[in-house]
């Protein structure tokens, strides 16, 4: 890797040892392309910590107007995560007003919980998971509170609670925009997710939330979705890593009860692969019991340079597809993805109630022209490639 990815890497870490220190001394005293560096760290959502750990140095050789842009980054992320701290308080207090249970992921929950100052991470919105049978109330609830929802007909609303496992919405004010994403599954939705979300539920922690009665994952279940969480989009952040990172260094875990959790459902390689990236990037403690599944050679799929990592989300479908266990499972989630309309659907066209059925129709034929579109733009750039060379 470059020098600038090199320090990324390396101030990215939550603890700086001392061979760790000395070696960021001994790239910081060279020249360094602070642009690059700093590009790198918007994208990959970690300049927060970035800064800190450069604070923690006394800034080695960091140009004034760098440090003060990335200061000046910290002070404005520090505010938005209290603006947003501070709604997610508003929408636990009105879904527990409700009587509906709810249990907060990521974001600000897990800047105050892994980071010694919640300003040191970034949050892009809110998470909310709610039980299946309260979806249709607490989107309704929310919405009634000012929010605007991509679900814009009760017929998707409906096809959420039977099929679906998340659903964007949106408020403003003059302050701050607040993206939420309403959550009924973690993985799959609807059936294939039964299961999951009973265990899920039932090890869930009551836990107050800026002084708002609500629910929390257990330890083991939090690991394995920020796990699998890191596997599915890591490859475009590193933010996903960190946090995998902290949650494994906070304190002790019970590896034994994750790893036959993990092999129950199937999730074996997707946790392996995470751990192995945090491990190789960060030195991050792993049980003894873990070490031997590691691989050195998941390591190829994390680019050599930062600056080539994926510019887009893997295919979130086929990443779903690998932590199923059975064929069975793996046909009927791809009939649901492929054949259940979904809010794109309606806001690509919007019918009349009487015709929503129309929609069962026009998803299959957006799903092929999707598909052929993105065929054809894989045959593009392998081509281009191939003339390139």
């Amino acid at each position: 890797m470059t020098q600038e990815d090199q320090l990324c890497l390396l101030l990215a870490r939550g603890q700086l040892s001392p061979d760790v220190r000395q070696r960021i001394l001994e790239l910081l005293s060279g020249p360094v392309q602070w642009p690059v560096l700093v590009k790198r760290a918007y994208k990959y959502d970690i300049a927060p910590v970035l800064y800190r750990n450069l604070e923690a140095l006394d800034f080695p050789g960091v140009p004034d107007p760098i440090r003060t842009e990335l200061a000046n980054f910290l002070a404005v992320n520090a505010i938005r995560n209290d603006l947003l701290a501070k709604e997610l308080a508003r929408l636990l207090q009105l879904l527990s007003d409700a009587k509906i249970p709810v249990i907060p992921l990521k974001s600000t929950v897990l800047a105050e919980a892994l980071y010694e100052d919640p300003a040191l991470r970034v949050c892009a919105d809110i998470d909310l998971l709610v039980p299946t049978r309260n979806i249709i109330d607490a989107h309704n609830l929310i919405v009634a509170s000012g929010y605007t929802s991509q679900i814009i007909l009760p017929f998707f609303l409906d096809l959420l609670a039977r099929y679906g496992k998340d659903c964007e919405m949106m408020r403003e004010d003059q302050l701050c925009t607040y993206p939420l994403e309403l959550h009924c599954g973690l993985v799959w939705g609807g059936s294939l997710e039964r299961e999951l979300l009973k265990d899920i539920w039932g090890d869930a922690i009551r836990k107050s939330f800026y002084g708002v009665p609500a629910f929390a994952l257990s330890p083991d279940w939090e690991f394995l979705y920020l796990a699998t969480h890191a596997a599915r989009h890591g490859g475009y952040s590193l933010k996903w890593f960190v946090d995998l990172d902290r949650f494994c260094s906070r304190g002790p875990l019970d590896w034994a009860r994750i790893q036959q959790k993990a092999e129950l459902l199937g999730w074996e390689v997707a946790v392996r692969d995470s751990l192995s990236v945090c491990v190789q990037l960060f030195d991050t403690p792993i049980d003894i019991t873990f070490e031997p599944a590691l691989e050195p050679a998941t390591l190829h799929r994390w680019p050599r340079t930062l600056d080539s990592a994926r510019q887009e989300a893997p295919g979130g479908v086929f990443f779903s597809l690998r932590l199923l266990k059975t064929p069975g499972q793996r046909l009927r989630y791809l009939f649901i993805r492929f054949l259940v309309p979904t809010p794109a659907d309606g806001r690509f066209i919007a019918l009349p109630a009487s015709l929503v059925f129309l929609y069962y129709v026009l998803r299959p034929l957006r799903v092929a022209a999707k598909a052929t579109w993105w065929f054809v733009q894989a045959v593009m750039k392998s081509a281009w490639r191939f003339v390139a060379q």
